[in-house]
Order: structure tokens, then sequence, then C-alpha cells
């Protein structure tokens, strides 16, 4: 992670436009998946849409954890 070699590991990454595997990309230029933010080393992920606009928040809040713990 190049920012986290210039500025040390206490920089923290905050990465916007993570949306879920097959979600839309809305009006994100660049999206990843909450997987990939994972192995790129980010340590927060900004999930907007994809949790507030679902029928069931709190289950696609259970799936993308789910995922995580799976690519974990």
């Amino acid at each position: 992670m190049r920012f986290k070699q210039v500025f040390g590991q206490e920089f923290k990454l905050v990465t916007p436009g993570i949306r879920p595997q097959g979600s839309e990309a809305g009006d994100q230029r660049r999206i990843m998946t909450p997987e990939q933010a994972l192995s790129a080393g980010v340590d927060y992920m900004v999930i907007g849409r994809p949790v507030t606009q679902s029928v069931d928040p709190a289950q696609t809040l259970k799936a993308i954890n789910a995922s995580l713990q799976r690519s974990a």
C-alpha cells in the first residue's frame, strides 16, 4: 500500500464507493467490492446506498459481513 509506505501504518485509509458484488455502480465512477477493499488494505469502508436503499438493511449488512469473513 503506497500511502501507508509513505505516511506510516497509523495512516487510516477511508474508501467511498464500496458496493457489494452484483450491485449497481450508481453515480460512482470507481467502485470496489468489500472483499477488494479488504485485500487492498482499506481501514474504513463507506457503504452507503447499498445499505440505506436496501429493502432489508440489516440483512444487507449481514451479507456484507459474511462475505468479508469468508475472504479474511
